[in-house]
């Protein structure tokens, strides 16, 4: 058995066993409570896990909810400004189409009264040359006794004109 002993594997193993029921019966409390404390850090790190990862579902979800909402409002606003362009567009044809009528008449009317202006001078016209031409035919072809009766006459009528 001596042999045994000097063997230097089996007093290694001897050892070792010694050592390890050693560290078993003295050290197998602090061994089993920290782990313990890690497993229930662990377990702790997982309940923050899950928490952590239910308020990034709900913030996910309200996300979501934002961005149809915001999708929502801006179709909305698309929308509205579609049908303000539309109503600009009508009320700008509806303003072209007035400016276009009134210009329209205007010049018909400027039109008339250059019409009326020119029947007038071409009137005055005729009337000054007629005048005239009166005027020297009867210096010309008139004698003196007929010319204070036309004259005498004239001046009779006048009353006639004035109520005329």
């Amino acid at each position: 058995m001596m042999n045994f002993l000097q063997d230097p594997m089996v007093v290694y193993a001897i050892s070792f066993f010694i050592v390890v029921a050693l560290a078993f019966r003295y050290g197998r409390k602090a061994l089993l409570s920290w782990l313990d404390g890690e497993i229930a850090k662990i377990r702790t790190e997982l309940d923050t896990a899950r928490a952590l990862r239910a308020e990034a579902e709900v913030a996910l979800a309200d996300c979501k909810r934002k961005q149809t909402n915001a999708e929502a409002e801006a179709q909305q606003i698309v929308s509205a400004a579609k049908q303000r362009v539309e109503a600009m567009r009508k009320k700008a044809e509806e303003d072209l189409a007035a400016s276009l009528t009134r210009r329209e008449f205007l010049a018909e009317e400027r039109i008339r009264m250059a019409q009326v202006e020119a029947i007038a001078e071409v009137r005055a016209t005729a009337v000054n040359m007629a005048v005239d031409l009166a005027r020297k035919n009867l210096t010309e072809n008139l004698s003196k006794d007929v010319a204070v009766k036309l004259v005498d006459q004239a001046i009779a009528d006048m009353p006639k004109l004035g109520a005329a």
